[in-house]
């Protein structure tokens, strides 16, 4: 199967891209300018703002017409108050499999991790492309059967995790590389301390931190 060009836009968000077409997961507000240009697809994990950036998303949608989102419907109800056309916007409500700039999606429907009981959990989409690669979101969803994850997306870093849960998923996913996401919280502290703990994932994956806006062929 073709490789993909995958570029980190820090935090979450990620521009997928093969044969000319981009595919932009979860650009919220830490992500810069460069990850609403020429987009075929969004994929949006959930409702949170450091997952989406409803204006600037709504904007690169009216920008051009032939591109889509798919989303939960609460971040598709803010996009369609935002001006989005109905016909640009893909409700997902349950795990099902489609077709977005190219590239096979499956998703698994759940629901964000608990921050803490007094505050609500919110529908969180994971995203596996092309059959392979990961993207959980703010959640670390057991995966159907039949899906061999060789590229994850690993949040390292939130209000809703320990590290010791990143450890725990690769250690019950076993993928071939492991792409750190969601550190957008951290500082150059915080990352190098967190890049260090990288030494205790369990299996052979190698740790690959993606220098942002340089895309990597995964």
């Amino acid at each position: 199967m073709p490789q993909i060009a995958v570029t980190s836009f820090g935090h979450s968000a990620l521009r997928l891209e093969r044969d000319g077409l981009s595919l932009v997961i979860d650009p919220g507000v830490l992500a810069p300018a460069a990850a609403f240009d020429d987009v075929a697809a969004f994929l949006i994990t959930h409702d949170h703002p450091d997952h989406v950036n409803t204006a600037l998303v709504a904007s690169a949608l009216a920008a051009d017409p032939r591109s889509r989102v798919w989303a939960p419907r609460d971040v598709a109800d803010g996009l369609a108050a935002a001006g989005t056309s109905a016909d640009q916007i893909d409700v997902v409500t349950d795990s099902r499999a489609f077709e977005a700039a190219g590239m096979a999606v499956e998703v698994i429907a759940g629901v964000h991790a608990e921050v803490h009981d007094t505050l609500p959990s919110p529908v969180n989409l994971a995203y596996v492309i092309d059959g392979r690669m990961l993207h959980p979101g703010d959640a670390f969803p057991a995966l159907p059967d039949g899906i061999d994850i060789e590229v994850l997306f690993l949040p390292v870093s939130g209000p809703w995790m320990r590290f010791a849960d990143a450890v725990d998923y690769v250690a019950a996913l076993r993928p071939r590389v492991i792409v750190p996401i969601h550190d957008g919280d951290l500082n150059d502290v915080g990352l190098t301390l967190t890049d260090q703990m990288s030494a205790i994932l369990p299996g052979e994956g190698v740790y690959h931190r993606l220098r942002v806006g340089d895309p990597v062929e995964l």
